[in-house]
Order: C-alpha cells, then sequence, then structure tokens
C-alpha cells in the first residue's frame, strides 16, 4: 500500500529531526561555556536568500525544549558561516561572541543569548548550495519535560545515547537511540515479549542488511525498532509514535 503525503512528511521530518539530534548533542556540553549575553531571543537570525521549513511545532532534545528549522540555501557553504560569525561577531568587547565544531560533514556554530541557546547546523550541498538546521534551545525550561525514561523499555544496564521528542497535531512522537552489551537476538526477544505481553500486535519483523526490524501497532500507536550489532555493543533505534 502506498503511503500518503501526510505520513511521508512525517517520516522525512523524523529523519532530519534525528540527524539534528545526533549533532547537537556534540556541541550543547562545549557552548554551554560561553557567557550569555543579551536579554534572550524569540526567533534565529536568518538571511533573505535562506529558505526554512519548520521541523515540528514542538521539540524536545535531550531535555533541552527546541523550536527547529531545516533550511536550503543556493549559497556555498562558508557564504552561511560567514553571515554568522559576522553577525555574532564581538571580538571588539573582548567578549567569546559565539563557538564553532565541526563533526563531518556538518559545521555548527552556536551562541547563547540569554536563557536561548541558538544552533546553526549546515553542511554542503552541491559546489554552490548547503543545507542543515536553526536551532534555539530554552535552557529555562531543560529538564520539565514530562517524558520519562524510567518508562522506557530497555534492557538493564542499556545506555540512552539520544532522545527527541516531536509534537504535531494528532500526534506525539519520539526516536530513541540506546545501546547495550546484549545480543541481537536477546534484544530482540525482550521487545518482542514486552509489547505483545501488553497487548500490542506486531505487523514486521525481518533481518534487513544485518540489522533486526520490529514494528508493533496498537490503538493508533506504532513502535519501529531497529536493531543491530555496533562494534562490540547492540545498538536499538525506537521511532515511537503516539496518535490522538
Amino acid at each position: 500500500m502506498k503511503k500518503n503525503d501526510h505520513s511521508l512528511r512525517g517520516e522525512k521530518r523524523w529523519r532530519s529531526a534525528a540527524s539534528f539530534c545526533r549533532t547537537l548533542l556534540f556541541v550543547t556540553a562545549a557552548t554551554l561555556g560561553l557567557s550569555t549575553v543579551g536579554h534572550g531571543a524569540e526567533s534565529i537570525p536568518a538571511p533573505v536568500w535562506m529558505e526554512q521549513t519548520p521541523l515540528a511545532e514542538t521539540m524536545v532534545i535531550n531535555g533541552l525544549h527546541s523550536t527547529v528549522h531545516y533550511f536550503q540555501a543556493n549559497r556555498k557553504l562558508e557564504e552561511v558561516l560567514t553571515f554568522y560569525r559576522t553577525r555574532w561577531d564581538e571580538s571588539a568587547t573582548g567578549k567569546t561572541g559565539y563557538r564553532e565544531a565541526e563533526t563531518a560533514p556538518w559545521h555548527v556554530i552556536s551562541r547563547l543569548e540569554g536563557r536561548y541557546l541558538l544552533t546553526v547546523q549546515a553542511k554542503a550541498n552541491g559546489v554552490f548550495s548547503s543545507d542543515g538546521y536553526l536551532a534555539i534551545a530554552d535552557l529555562q525550561q531543560s529538564g520539565t519535560d514530562k517524558t520519562s525514561t524510567s518508562k522506557l523499555p530497555r534492557m538493564q544496564g542499556s545506555e540512552i545515547i539520544n532522545d527527541l521528542t516531536s509534537v504535531d497535531p494528532g500526534q506525539r512522537g519520539r526516536t530513541v537511540m540506546l545501546i547495550n552489551s546484549y545480543s541481537v537476538a536477546s534484544n530482540s526477544d525482550y521487545y518482542r515479549d514486552y509489547y505483545l505481553d501488553r497487548g500490542w500486535g506486531q505487523i514486521a519483523a525481518q533481518e534487513s542488511n544485518g540489522a533486526m526490524v520490529l514494528v508493533f501497532s496498537r490503538d493508533g500507536s506504532q513502535a519501529h525498532l531497529v536493531i543491530q550489532s555496533s562494534g562490540d555493543a547492540t545498538q536499538v533505534v525506537m521511532n515511537l509514535v503516539d496518535r490522538d
């Protein structure tokens, strides 16, 4: 059955959100070392040649309440970076106006303004174009989300690497990446038993490129899991969607 346009847009948004989430975790700790400036930010500055698309109405990324936009620009990556370096330059005052980090293929520029963490995550998309994400995280609301990791199904000793929550009209989604020392088979058995014991129906269970893919559904909600070996550990990526 062909997926409808709404489903396709939702999947694309989730893939984009997960990509942003992985890099935001990398830069947050370093950025918080900056001195706060200004009186807060309601929007992130952007040049007129930058096209933006919101990822979701509300997102919680590793405990940070965030507003995230995907952007595209028919400009080189260096032009995007130069815009923010110039906009946030405070060298004349002796302050550090921004912090830069790089984790290929992404280049990240971030800045603190009052209670807000502003993040620009960009990469080259061809020779004369670039794309990426603009995000504002509200540090004052950090840790206030009601999503509980204690209720997240996971084998004992599992470590949560990334946790992303997104709220859109009619549905709430969550993407979690975790690792543990158990085998792919043991993890698969654990999640199969967990969901089936709670009245979920299993609608898919198959191996794909060395990974086990499990999909469960109940009352309009869905759990999509990809379980695979990652070095000496096993990685589990869970996409959980609850519909109103």
